[in-house]
C-alpha cells in the first residue's frame, strides 16, 4: 500500500491555512501533519515534521516568504513546495520555480486548481498558470541577455543596490559620479522594469538579485 503524503499547509490567514488544511486532509485524504503561520514556524515544522509537500503563501512574514522558501530548500531540497501568492505574477513565479518550487498558484484561484497543484507535485510534475509560460520565455531571454530577469543594465543594478541602502536621490548621485537626473532617469527606468512603485519595494529587488 502506497504511504499517504504528508503535507504542510503555512500561511499567515488563519481561514486560508484552517480552510485548505481542511480540504486536502478531509476531501483529497492527505496526511495534513501541521500547519504554521508565519515563517520562523514554518522552518521549524519543516525540520520536526518532515513534510513530503510543504504548500506556503507567499505572503508570510518573520521572515519574509521568499527568505523563508530559500532556507527551507537549503535544509531539505527534497521537499515538495507549492507556493500561493496573493500578488501573483510572472517574475515572481519564475524565480520561485527556478529554485525548485514543484506550483505557483495565485490566492484567488478555485480551491481545485491548488488542490490539482498540491496532486501535481506529489507527482513530480510542476503546475501554474498558462499565460506565464511566454512571460517565462522573455524572463529567461532576459536573464540570457543581461544576467537577470528584469532585463536591467548594469548602471540600472548599480543604482537599485544604492537605492536600496537608504540613501536619497543626491546621495546615489555622488556615489556614483552621474548627475542626480540620471539617476532619476534610471530609477523611473527600473520601477518600469520591475513593476515596483517604491524604495522599498526596490529593496526586496535588491535581495532577489
Amino acid at each position: 500500500m502506497t504511504e499517504t503524503a504528508k503535507v504542510l499547509v503555512a500561511d499567515g490567514h488563519e481561514i486560508v491555512r484552517e480552510g485548505l488544511a481542511n480540504k486536502l486532509a478531509v476531501d483529497c485524504g492527505y496526511n495534513v501533519v501541521g500547519q504554521a503561520a508565519d515563517g520562523y514556524s514554518t522552518i521549524k515544522a519543516c525540520r520536526l515534521l518532515l513534510p513530503d509537500i510543504l504548500v506556503m503563501g507567499l505572503s508570510l512574514t518573520r521572515p519574509s516568504g521568499i527568505e523563508t522558501f530559500s532556507k527551507i530548500r537549503r535544509i531539505n531540497a527534497e521537499i515538495k513546495i507549492v507556493i500561493m501568492s496573493q500578488d501573483a505574477n510572472p517574475t515572481d513565479a519564475f524565480t520561485a520555480m527556478s529554485e525548485g518550487a514543484l506550483g505557483f498558484i495565485p490566492r484567488d484561484a478555485r480551491v481545485v486548481d491548488l488542490v490539482n497543484a498540491v496532486k501535481s507535485a506529489e507527482l513530480g510534475y510542476a503546475c501554474l498558470p498558462c499565460e506565464y509560460i511566454q512571460q517565462f520565455t522573455n524572463l529567461r531571454r532576459n536573464v540570457t541577455r543581461t544576467g537577470n530577469i528584469y532585463g536591467l543594465s548594469p548602471r540600472e543594478l548599480e543604482v537599485v543596490e544604492a537605492c536600496a541602502t537608504g540613501a536619497k536621490t543626491k546621495e546615489v548621485a555622488d556615489m556614483l559620479a552621474i548627475s542626480v537626473r540620471t539617476v532619476e532617469t534610471h530609477r523611473n527606468s527600473i520601477y518600469r522594469k520591475t513593476d515596483c512603485r517604491s524604495i522599498s519595494e526596490l529593496s526586496e529587488i535588491a535581495e532577489q538579485l
